[in-house]
């Protein structure tokens, strides 16, 4: 009987540890999501700035037609290393980037962007077809 006791005691105390780790283990996933995927957390700007110099710099672009309005449909995944066309800085691996085709005259063109950029991106397009509501029929592919 004393052998079945023990046995009874050690995986009481087994599970009681486990529990106190998975308890450790939930609370720094918590503390830690903004790491695991920055979109979940509060930052300290906002991307419908609409003063913001990138969302500046896009109407600019747009306006000259160095970059296209921002299609309403991309594909999301961890960063490749492309460089991103809003910011023109490459993606890491820990980053969310946005991969856009675009289909014009039997040619397919991808571009890439940032999570944040392409929010930019859709921003200053939506502003820039405010603003400019009979030329944004040229921009689309």
């Amino acid at each position: 009987m004393t052998q079945a006791a023990d046995w009874i005691a050690t995986s009481q105390e087994v599970v009681a540890q486990t529990r106190a780790r998975l308890h450790e283990t939930r609370t720094l996933i918590a503390l830690n999501h903004r790491l695991l995927n920055p979109w979940w957390s509060l930052s300290g700007s906002s991307d419908h700035d609409v003063d913001g110099p990138l969302l500046q710099s896009v109407l600019d672009r747009l306006h000259r037609g160095a970059l296209i309005l921002a299609p309403s449909k991309a594909w999301a995944g961890r960063g490749t290393g492309r460089t991103c066309i809003v910011c023109a800085e490459t993606t890491s691996p820990h980053q969310v980037e946005n991969e856009i085709a675009i289909n014009g005259g039997g040619v397919t063109v991808k571009l890439w962007a940032h999570s944040s950029c392409f929010n930019v991106w859709r921003r200053a397009s939506e502003v820039y077809a405010q603003r400019h509501p009979t030329s944004t029929d040229s921009h689309f592919g």
